[in-house]
C-alpha cells in the first residue's frame, strides 16, 4: 500500500503521494487544487469535486473519445483485432469481472493518437497490438485547444463474444 503522506511539489506547495492523487494531477495538473495543510493531513479531492473543477468541454470529450476507443477495440476484423482478442480470451479465463485498463493517450491537434502509455496486458506483442489499434484511425473529432495531456482513460478489454475470427464477405 502506498504511503499517502505530503510530498513537497513544485514552488515548495505539499501534495498528496498515492496513486489517486498521482493519476489526479497528472491529469488536471493545477487545477485540481490537491495541496495538503500540513504534514499531518493531506487534503485530497473527491472525484466529484475533481469534475467540478474540470470544464464540462474536457469531460464530454473523455466521454466522446473514451467511447470511441471502445468500440474500435470491440469491433472490426484483422490480425491486429484477432490477436488482441484472442490474448483477452486467455487474461480473462476465470475471472467474472473484467479487468480495466487505465491508459494515458497523448492526442494530436487533427484527432490522431499519438502516443499511448499503459500497464503491460501480460506480452510485448498484445501491448503492440493495443497501441497500433488506438493509434491506427483519427478519433471522430480534436481535443479542445485548451485541453491538457496527456488524457487518463480507464478501458474495459474484454473479449468480445459475438467477435467472428473469419468475418463473412456480403455481396
Amino acid at each position: 500500500m502506498e504511503n499517502a503522506a505530503p510530498q513537497a511539489g513544485a514552488a515548495g506547495e505539499k501534495r498528496p503521494a498515492g496513486l489517486f492523487a498521482r493519476v489526479l494531477r497528472r491529469v488536471f495538473p493545477r487545477r485540481a487544487g490537491l495541496v495538503a495543510g500540513s504534514a499531518m493531513a493531506a487534503a485530497v479531492l473527491t472525484v466529484a469535486q475533481a469534475q467540478e473543477q474540470v470544464p464540462a468541454h474536457w469531460i464530454a470529450y473523455a466521454q466522446v473519445t473514451g467511447n470511441a476507443l471502445q468500440i474500435r477495440l470491440s469491433e472490426g476484423a484483422g490480425e491486429l483485432i484477432t490477436r488482441l482478442h484472442e490474448r483477452l480470451r486467455e487474461r480473462q479465463q476465470g475471472r467474472a469481472v473484467p479487468l480495466p485498463v487505465v491508459v494515458r493517450i497523448w492526442i494530436s491537434s487533427e484527432g490522431w493518437v499519438v502516443r499511448s502509455d499503459f500497464d503491460s496486458l501480460g506480452d510485448v506483442q498484445t501491448d503492440a497490438d493495443l497501441r497500433a489499434i488506438l493509434s491506427a484511425h483519427p478519433l471522430p473529432e480534436p481535443p479542445p485547444p485548451d485541453m491538457r495531456q496527456p488524457m487518463v482513460l480507464r478501458l474495459t478489454l474484454q473479449p468480445n463474444p459475438e467477435f467472428d475470427r473469419e468475418p463473412k464477405l456480403t455481396l
